[in-house]
């Protein structure tokens, strides 16, 4: 009896230990000094990435206020990709009018050509050489999905949007303009 009960215990702190993971965090990303915008240092495992962001997005805490999905929501939006993480890189939100949440994951030894053979989605919005972006609706929100190929594996950012606070072009506007306008140096255009 003590030995059932032992094992029932067992085997319920393993479940809660694995199936609580938190996506809402702060994650540690080294500040590039003497950038015109806020610059972070992303760090990929073995290798950094440099992303630049406008100045009301935050980094060093987490006001729950703005943060408006909730770690079941991203655990079923990470499942549109077949390939598990190797890390969580990036936690990003802003409290101005936008109300975007951002997050982002790197995927160690993966290709774009992983990705998009194990996406949900099968035609990507945008295909550049060096980079994938995904727009698709989840449980009342819009999700836009940005993967860069890295040397050593591939980043993806996902971006959900409050559609009760801000309409869907804006947010797809805002967007836009942080990855491809902000950051041109990240993408290699066809």
């Amino acid at each position: 009896m003590i030995k059932t009960i032992s094992c029932i215990f067992t085997i319920t702190l393993l479940f809660i230990t694995f199936s609580c993971t938190s996506y809402i965090k702060t994650i540690h990303t080294e500040p590039v000094p003497e950038s015109e915008n806020i610059t972070k240092k992303l760090i990929l495992q073995n290798e950094t990435l440099d992303v630049n962001f406008y100045a009301d997005y935050i980094f060093d805490k987490v006001d729950k206020n703005f943060i408006f999905f909730t770690n079941k929501d991203i655990s079923h939006i990470l499942r549109n990709l077949k390939i598990k993480p190797s890390s969580q890189v990036l936690f990003t939100y802003t409290r101005s009018s936008i109300f975007n949440n951002m997050l982002g994951f790197y995927y160690e030894g993966k290709s774009l050509a992983e990705i998009k053979d194990n996406f949900s989605v099968k035609t990507p919005e945008k295909e550049m050489q060096n980079g994938l972006v995904y727009a698709y609706e989840y449980n009342g929100y819009s999700i836009m999905e940005c993967y860069r190929q890295q040397e050593k594996g591939v980043i993806r950012f996902i971006s959900i949007n409050n559609s009760a606070k801000q309409p869907v072009d804006k947010f797809r506007l805002e967007n836009s303009k942080l990855f491809f306008e902000l950051n041109p140096r990240l993408w290699i255009l066809n």
